[in-house]
């Protein structure tokens, strides 16, 4: 009974961590706030722990996401505890949303967690560190992004075979449609030429024209089919609508005219046509011809060649020849019109400049190569867009393009070979942490650590990864060293802190003081730098202490600075007078008693006012010992 009586609760300013952490279970869910100030500042791992497990507030948790002792942990319970009233801050922050995707147990959660990851490198790769198969298969076969399926297909190859085959066959879909909408605008512009050429007063213009009509329905339903295929993949639908506007009408009447033409001369026109498009796209050439000029004179050609034809067909080999002609010249100007559009985006492009990992910007080798791939996917895009006929010299923009393709690849090989650089020297500071560990070299590890740490930080995450758990076990042991040198050194700062502040309350002479404090000072350094919240809350008390135990020193080192000052101004007024007395005395009827009686008098002055600073000293006493010579001398 009387034990219970005197027994006393665990106190969470208690030295000993396990009566910190007993404490922490005696109190409420309530106590968020000391919850809070105890996973901040607690000196001990375990404790701090202990006080995440009962912290509920995301805030304060997210705090600890940064915290090399228990980021990991915080990560953990950061997920546990984040709700819908969570701020998009923490809820947005990469590491939270690419753990939540890895941890989501259902397909459901999975799916309600990807469309807050933007990034598609962050989002293949939580999805590739989530354990459950159904989960990772349910989302890649809710995701239709083409980023982020190529980047599903290469983190995927070799490691998930069912989300690989998606992202692979959804990618391959992407480009088949991509492949059948170019041909389909090509296949536009044809069957639009054709029906432009259909003359009104032709004789089989209803047969003509009904063919055609069908060929342009079956063309517009196939088009529809490809953007809706596309349109899965975020890529902007035509305009159907005003493609359709530009079919021409039926004919209002039948006129017929009687007409000879001349096919022959409309196909050299044509070819001459044709000669000069493809003329105006070379770039050591001058616009020969305007894009607008060349849709006139296509409808023109094609107005005349048809109206003859109505009367009298022209042979087969002259009209396939000019077909061939009118159908170049159409995807020519399609060329131009696209190098038109493309052009400034190009320019824009070569604007950027190559991304360099040394650069302050890039806080870490990934982010650099992130924006190199970034760079040269942009830049194969654009040059697939250009489509440059193989035929004609490179414009000078896709010569560049082209060159800075090159470029980036060998900044990316360069990058690479860093990182292997980076890596070996990973490998060779590992091997040095370790003997530092068995050395029992407490500061030495402490460093070593934090260089590693800094340089897996710069490394791709790919390579990193095998590194990180051999870091994650060494660490654990260095935290274990510091432990048990703050354990073992605790009593001898302590016992120093004791002998600064004796010095501080009983001061001894200022230069015996001096002497005490400095090597007490250098006994307190010979213990390494202070790695704990204990070893700091030590060094600011020694540091306090010295401060005050050096005051003496630094009031008595004042006053004999003031005391060398005035000494100095009193020898400098010995020696003025001396100067005024020598330049100014009737040396012819001089009293000499009286003079040697000066002389006596200054030297003694002179002795008196002393000490004074060395080198100042020095040229005063010179000059004295001179003006005393002088006047010895005419005694």
């Amino acid at each position: 009974m009387l034990r219970k009586l005197f027994s006393r609760k665990p106190r969470l300013d208690s030295e000993d961590p396990a009566i910190r952490v007993a404490a922490l279970a005696d109190l409420g869910d309530g106590e968020q706030a000391t919850f809070a100030r105890v996973f901040r500042d607690d000196a001990h791992r375990e404790v701090r722990l202990k006080a995440l497990e009962r912290l509920n507030r995301p805030d304060i948790v997210f705090e600890g996401l940064d915290d090399d002792d228990v980021g990991a942990e915080a990560l953990v319970r950061l997920l546990e505890v984040i709700d819908d009233d969570t701020p998009d801050t923490i809820r947005d922050h990469p590491a939270v949303q690419r753990a939540a995707l890895a941890a989501a147990e259902t397909a459901d959660a999975a799916l309600a967690i990807v469309p807050r990851i933007t990034e598609p490198l962050t989002f293949a790769a939580a999805l590739a560190e989530n354990p459950r198969a159904t989960v990772r298969l349910a989302v890649v076969e809710a995701t239709w992004e083409p980023a982020a399926l190529a980047e599903l297909e290469k983190t995927a190859r070799r490691r998930d075979k069912s989300v690989h085959r998606v992202a692979r066959e959804r990618l391959a879909a992407l480009r088949a449609a991509s492949h059948r909408r170019n041909e389909e605008d090509t296949q536009t512009e044809t069957i639009l030429a054709t029906a432009l050429a259909l003359e009104d007063d032709d004789p089989h213009y209803e047969a003509r024209r009904d063919a055609i009509e069908r060929d342009w329905a079956d063309h517009l339903v196939a088009m529809e089919e490809t953007d809706g295929e596309l349109a899965r993949f975020n890529v902007v639908t035509r305009d159907l609508n005003a493609i359709r506007g530009r079919f021409p009408a039926r004919r209002q009447s039948v006129q017929v005219r009687q007409l000879e033409v001349d096919f022959g001369a409309l196909l050299t026109r044509t070819e001459a046509l044709l000669a000069d498009v493809v003329g105006s796209l070379d770039p050591g050439n001058e616009e020969r011809i305007s894009v607008d000029e060349t849709k006139r004179a296509v409808d023109e050609l094609a107005e005349r060649w048809n109206a003859g034809a109505d009367v009298k067909p022209p042979g087969e080999e002259l009209s396939g020849r000019f077909r061939e002609a009118m159908a170049e010249v159409a995807s020519r100007t399609r060329d131009r019109e696209r190098i038109r559009d493309l052009v400034p985006k190009a320019r824009e492009l070569l604007r950027r400049e190559i991304p360099d990992p040394e650069h302050p910007r890039f806080d870490t080798l990934e982010s650099a190569n992130r924006e190199l791939r970034r760079q040269r996917e942009d830049v194969e895009r654009l040059l697939e867009r250009f489509a440059w006929p193989d035929d004609t010299p490179d414009l000078e923009e896709v010569a560049a393009l082209k060159q800075r393709h090159r470029d980036l690849e060998t900044a990316s090989e360069q990058s690479a070979t860093r990182a292997d650089a980076l890596l070996e020297q990973v490998g060779d500071k590992l091997a040095e942490l370790r003997q530092f560990i068995e050395d029992g070299a407490v500061h030495d590890a402490v460093d070593r650590e934090r260089q590693l740490r800094d340089l897996l930080k710069g490394l791709p995450r790919a390579k990193a990864a095998p590194f990180a758990a051999d870091l994650a076990e060494l660490g654990a042991r260095v935290r274990e060293l510091r432990e048990w040198r703050t354990y073992a050194q605790a009593p001898q700062r302590e016992a120093l802190c004791e002998q600064v502040e004796e010095l501080a309350d009983n001061p001894l002479e200022p230069h015996e003081q001096m002497r005490a404090v400095k090597s007490l000072r250098d006994q307190w350094n010979e213990l390494g730098p202070a790695d704990t919240r204990r070893d700091r809350d030590l060094r600011r008390r020694f540091d306090r202490a010295a401060e005050r135990a050096f005051e003496p020193c630094r009031a008595y080192f004042k006053e004999q600075a003031e005391r060398r000052a005035f000494n100095l101004e009193q020898r400098q007024a010995i020696v003025t007078a001396l100067e005024g007395f020598l330049a100014n005395n009737d040396w012819d009827h001089a009293d000499w008693r009286g003079v040697e009686r000066i002389l006596r008098q200054a030297r003694n002055e002179w002795r008196h006012y002393h000490p004074v600073d060395r080198e100042a000293g020095r040229q005063l006493t010179t000059r004295f010992e001179e003006l005393a010579s002088d006047i010895h001398a005419l005694l």
